[in-house]
């Protein structure tokens, strides 16, 4: 067992590769079943939301399938005890004076416990009863629900007197997520959804997984927004089923560093091309055309130039604060000069900037509180390809900032005009300069010359689609909740979305055989006003919200379905039209 001084605790923790220091906590964590000294890494470590921490952590878990929630216990549950370890043998205080001042812990879990839990998460895995992505919280509550018989009868040998006797609680009337009907016994693995509606749930989001749609070697996709969250997983599941996929993004490089920490990256890297763009910018759109068209030429090695699908799932609502934005430019800038697998870039011309404007160049280097707002107003982020990232350093960017009411719950005499016109280009005009300008490559072409044209075929040979709403609909009844007076300009800016599906979709298919496509993906994030709703947990995932995105893609791919023209909800079990709920 490797032995280093105290004093060296923080250049190992800073220096030393993920794998390295896991190793090291395991090492720790022998040293004090032994009753022997330990070192002060875990003092100098981060919290598993950095990428660091998350990094750490991957490799402390004993299986790569395990959730973000399950690797985050392990983590943190070894960092305490060892914490706890360093604090009850003597001093607070580290070799290098810092005092550390920490509340007192829980009980941290000894190896054997956490092993155990591992050997029953995993049993859950493979008979299917809770997926990749189920969060903590789902599986504790099933668990409880199983053991809590047994609890009740060692309860009734154990008689209290003093304890006065409750009235039974009153359930709390929850509606299934699918069907909105009332729910007595929710689907294990997914608590929002009844028992039918989570099977169904479950078994169509694994038609678009590896182990059930194989796509051939010449299939191409274009994913807008694909840095984070819904565009990032949908991306990653087409790469896992074998397409070539280009991914855009306002920051490139951090995207490049996001899917080459993943851990089968070795499979599916060299089919990932990643293209910076900023759909605040027609010229963007513009340049991303151009490259894309460049990408699929050289994919082609000499055949006809084609792109299989194109989704558009980019999407703005909520805007990120200049300094919000500053700070994401930095990290990225940073990262240009670091990153490694730069043949993953496609090079133009496009460099990341603040409100998707360069700035003068007296302001390129400057500071947080020297740069000027601009006029545009402070917001929040939203929850597609935004400025949520992490600095080189591994601390964390999120840093609090003053509250201001976000454009989720402002009128129309409240909503900033830049927040409304960012909003039109990026979740509408930019996906009509897509469609336009990429159409020509995709689907099959007629041969015009031929006095006996085959008949097209019955397959779709190109897809679209449009991630988009319920925010761009009529509502069934003018006294709905859904929009009340309130971001309007979300909801204008996917309503001209899904008429871009609904106008277009037919010649499309009549003339090419591409199926395009609106998807309302479901509720996945929630506005900063509305983020400890329903305890905090939302009804669906990201791996969820993918599923859903591909679904029109995996039912024709698989069996022949052809699905086009069409406001899809729920893997198709709900068919909205555009204009009315």
């Amino acid at each position: 067992m490797a032995h280093f001084s105290p004093l060296q605790a923080p250049h190992f923790a800073a220096t030393e590769t993920p794998e390295e220091i896991s190793k090291r906590l395991r090492e720790d964590e022998a040293l004090i079943s032994a009753q022997k000294p330990c070192s002060w890494l875990a003092y100098h470590l981060p919290e598993y939301e950095t990428e660091r921490g998350s990094a750490i952590a991957a490799y402390l878990a004993p299986s790569l399938d395990l959730s973000h929630d399950i690797k985050k216990l392990i983590y943190e549950n070894i960092l305490n005890r060892i914490r706890r370890h360093l604090r009850n043998s003597g001093s607070n205080t580290t070799p290098d004076g810092t005092v550390h001042e920490m509340e007192m812990a829980e009980h941290a879990l000894l190896p054997s416990e956490l092993s155990a839990t591992l050997k029953v998460i995993a049993h859950l895995q493979e008979t299917a009863v809770i997926q990749r992505d189920t969060t903590a919280g789902t599986i504790m509550a099933w668990l409880e629900e199983r053991v809590a018989p047994v609890r009740r009868t060692n309860s009734e040998f154990v008689p209290n007197k003093a304890e006065i006797p409750r009235p039974p609680p009153t359930p709390r009337k929850r509606l299934c997520y699918i069907c909105r009907m009332a729910m007595t016994n929710p689907y294990p693995p997914q608590s929002s959804m009844c028992i039918p509606c989570g099977s169904f749930n479950h078994s169509s989001s694994l038609l678009s997984t590896p182990s059930r749609l194989v796509l051939p070697k010449t299939f191409t996709a274009l994913v807008t927004g694909a840095r984070v969250n819904l565009g990032y997983h949908t991306a990653l599941r087409l790469l896992r089923c074998g397409a070539q996929v280009i991914a855009t993004t306002r920051y490139p490089h951090d995207a490049i560093l996001r899917y080459i920490e993943e851990p089968d990256s070795h499979i599916w890297r060299n089919r990932l091309r990643v293209i910076g763009a900023d759909f605040r910018s027609a010229k963007d759109a513009h340049n991303l055309v151009l490259e894309t068209k460049q990408c699929l030429k050289q994919w082609a090695n000499g055949r006809d130039v084609r792109l299989s699908a194109l989704i558009n799932n980019a999407a703005q609502t909520l805007t990120d604060s200049v300094k919000k934005e500053e700070r994401a430019v930095k990290r990225e800038n940073d990262l240009s000069r670091r990153i490694t697998h730069q043949e993953l870039l496609i090079e133009g011309s496009y460099k990341s900037r603040v409100r998707g404007r360069e700035l003068p160049p007296r302001l390129e280097n400057a500071t947080s509180n020297s740069l000027p707002t601009l006029g545009f107003p402070e917001g929040r982020t939203d929850n597609v390809d935004t400025a949520d990232t992490l600095d080189l350093s591994h601390e964390t960017t999120m840093q609090l900032e003053p509250y201001t009411k976000s454009s989720w719950v402002q009128s129309i005499s409240e909503i900033p005009y830049e927040d409304v016109g960012s909003a039109l280009s990026v979740n509408t005009f930019v996906p009509f300069i897509l469609c336009r300008e990429l159409l020509p490559l995709m689907g099959y072409s007629k041969v015009n010359n031929s006095t006996n044209p085959p008949s097209p075929p019955t397959k779709p040979q190109g897809y679209i689609i449009n991630v988009s709403s319920r925010e761009g609909i009529f509502e069934t009844h003018t006294s709905s909740s859904a929009k009340r007076g309130k971001h309007v300009h979300t909801n204008m800016s996917k309503a001209a979305l899904n008429m871009l599906t609904e106008t277009e979709a037919e010649s499309a298919w009549r003339g090419k055989r591409v199926a395009m496509n609106t998807v309302d993906p479901g509720y996945m994030s929630a506005a900063p006003e509305y983020e400890d709703a329903f305890e905090g947990v939302r009804p669906i995932g990201w791996e969820d919200g993918a599923g859903r995105v591909l679904w029109p893609i995996a039912v024709a791919e698989m069996g022949g379905r052809v699905v086009w023209g069409r406001f899809l909800k729920h893997y198709g079990a709900v068919e909205g039209e555009a204009g009315r709920g």
